[in-house]
């Protein structure tokens, strides 16, 4: 069945081919997909168009949580529960034992300096939420 697209829409078509980045493809398909009609001849066109966008999605969020800075490594951690505690300090003063005995987590806890390599987490409840707390190295 022909779908029958506008002029308007066959412009932003070319548009879509002709985007850069996939933010701007994306915004393309969107602006083209509003100007598609909708009628049992352009049905499948707009599946096509809405699963190219949402691969465009998933891509461009692959990309946000690739993005690598200059330094040291970086640590993704998820927003989840009521609150994110991060205990710092210098060596020494007991943040390993602090957060083995608040969440009972596994972490080694020595009597020699620099004993934390890399973050720990631990998750602990209250009456009223849930939260997480994290030990950094300083």
């Amino acid at each position: 069945m022909p779908t029958n697209l506008p002029a308007e829409a066959k412009h932003k078509w070319s548009e879509v081919s002709s985007a850069g980045t996939p933010q701007q493809k994306l915004q393309a398909l969107q602006k083209f997909l509003s100007l598609v009609p909708k009628h049992k001849g352009t049905s499948r066109l707009c599946v096509q168009v809405k699963r190219q966008m949402a691969t465009l999605r998933r891509e461009i969020e692959e990309r946000k949580q690739r993005r690598v800075g200059k330094g040291g490594p970086r640590f993704f951690i998820e927003k989840e529960g009521a609150a994110q505690i991060v205990v710092l300090g210098p060596t020494k003063v007991g943040r390993s034992s602090l957060l083995a005995s608040i969440t009972n987590a596994r972490v080694e806890v020595s009597s020699y300096p620099f004993t934390t390599r890399e973050p720990s987490l631990g998750c602990f409840n209250t009456k009223m939420s849930n939260s997480k707390l994290w030990r950094l190295q300083h």
